[in-house]
C-alpha cells in the first residue's frame, strides 16, 4: 500500500503547522517523520490517518491511487500506535489485543476460535507468549507497547502510523525496541510511518527518512543519504553532533581559519565538521587549523571524546580511538590544531 502526499497544508488559526508538504512513501517501506518539536510530524501523521483534515487548498492524500482525502479513518483502514500505549487498563492482555475483532459488525467478526488463534499468533509475532492473562499494569513499558502494536496489528492495517511510539520509555528499552520492530516489519511489510525527533531512532530503523522543519520538508532520503551528504545547513546540523567553524571560499577553495573572520576577501562560510572528521594534532603540521584548548577528556566508551574550545572562544567536539588518544598524549590544558578531514560548507549562494 503505497501512500501519496500532495500538496498538504494545515493551519491552526494563524499558526500554520503544514506547508505544501509532498512526498510519496513506497509500498512496504517504513519512513521516518524526523524534525524538531513544532515541525509539523505529528500532524502529518494526523492527517494521514483522518485524524485532521488538511485545509482546502489543493491537497490530497492517496492509499494506492486512490484519494482518501475525504475518507473517515474507519474507512482509511489504517492501525494508529500512541506514544503512551493508550491500553485499556481494565482488560487483559489477550482482551486488548482482541477488542479490535471483537467489535466489529456481527458479518464480518471473526468466531471465538479465530479471535483466539490470531491473538496467541500475535503473541508470539510480539514475542509475549503466555501473558495474555495479565493487566496492563502488571506489564514494563517495552511489553504494553509491545501489546499496543499488537492489537492494531489483529485488524489487519493496510497502513501502520506510530506517533514517537518509544518516547515514553528508557534509552536502553528504546533501543531494544527498535531493533524489534525492524525484524518485525522486515517479516509483515506493512508499509509504515513513524514519528520521531530522536535522530538515532530515525537513522537506525527507517528505510527512508523525511527530514521536516517549521511545516516543510528539508530533504527526503535514505539514512546514509541524508547523514552523509545532507541538503542543506539545517540537516546536517540537525542529523546528529556536529561542529560549526566559519572560514570563507577563495578561487573555490575553503580556507578553515579563525583569522578569516577579520579578513574582508572571499566568501563568508559555514564549516559543518562531524566530530569523527575532526583531525586533532598536538603540533602545527602546516595545514590550514585552528588552535585549541582540551578543556575536557571522555574516555568511557568506544572512542575518546574531547571537548575544546577554539582561539575565538567556540566550544567544539573532536572524538578518536583509544589507541590515537594514547599516541598523542593529549589531556586536559593542552594545546593542540584542529582541522577537518572531511567538511560540509555552506554559504548563502556557494554549497561544495
Amino acid at each position: 500500500m503505497s501512500i501519496e502526499i500532495q500538496n498538504i497544508t494545515k493551519t491552526f488559526g494563524r499558526y500554520t503547522a503544514l506547508r505544501g508538504v509532498s512526498f510519496t512513501v513506497p509500498d512496504g517501506e517504513l519512513v521516518a517523520l524526523l524534525g524538531p518539536s513544532g515541525s509539523g510530524k505529528t500532524t502529518l501523521l494526523r492527517i494521514i490517518a483522518g485524524l485532521e483534515v488538511p485545509d482546502d487548498a489543493g491537497g490530497t492524500i492517496r492509499f494506492n491511487g486512490e484519494d482518501v482525502t475525504g475518507h473517515s479513518v474507519g474507512r482509511r483502514a489504517v492501525g494508529f500506535v500512541f506514544q503512551h500505549y493508550a491500553l485499556f487498563r481494565h482488560m487483559t492482555v489477550f482482551e486488548n489485543i482482541a477488542f479490535g475483532l471483537k467489535v466489529r459488525p456481527r458479518a464480518s467478526r471473526p468466531s471465538r476460535l479465530q479471535i483466539h488463534d490470531k491473538v496467541q499468533e500475535l503473541l508470539r509475532l510480539i514475542q509475549l507468549e503466555g501473558i495474555e492473562n495479565r493487566y496492563p499494569s502488571q506489564l514494563s513499558g517495552g511489553q504494553r507497547q509491545r501489546v499496543a502494536l499488537a492489537r492494531v496489528l489483529a485488524i489487519e492495517p493496510k497502513v501502520l502510523l506510530l506517533d514517537e511510539p518509544f518516547g515514553a520509555l528508557d534509552a536502553k528499552v528504546r533501543q531494544s525496541l527498535c531493533r524489534w520492530l525492524r525484524k518485525l516489519h522486515d517479516e509483515i511489510h506493512v508499509t509504515s510511518v513513524f514519528v520521531t525527533h530522536d535522530q538515532e531512532e530515525a537513522l537506525e530503523l527507517a528505510d527512508r527518512i523525511v527530514v521536516m522543519n517549521k511545516g516543510r520538508i528539508e530533504q527526503v532520503g535514505a539514512p546514509d543519504e541524508v547523514f552523509h551528504h545532507s541538503a542543506n545547513a539545517f540537516v546536517m546540523d540537525f542529523l546528529g553532533s556536529v561542529n560549526l567553524f566559519h572560514g570563507r571560499i577563495e578561487n573555490g577553495e575553503a580556507v578553515f581559519e579563525s583569522r578569516s573572520l577579520d579578513q574582508p576577501d572571499g566568501r563568508r562560510a559555514k564549516f559543518f565538521v562531524r566530530p569523527h572528521d575532526l583531525e586533532v594534532e598536538t603540533r602545527f603540521n602546516g595545514k590550514s587549523s585552528i588552535r585549541a584548548q582540551v578543556a575536557r577528556v571522555l574516555s568511557a566508551g568506544p572512542l575518546v571524546k574531547l571537548e575544546l574550545t577554539t582561539e575565538t572562544g567556540e566550544p567544539a567536539n573532536a572524538e578518536m580511538s583509544h589507541e590515537e588518544f594514547a599516541a598523542k598524549r593529549i589531556g586536559v590544558g593542552r594545546q593542540v590544531f584542529i582541522s577537518p578531514r572531511d567538511a560540509r560548507v555552506f554559504t548563502e549562494d556557494y554549497s561544495i
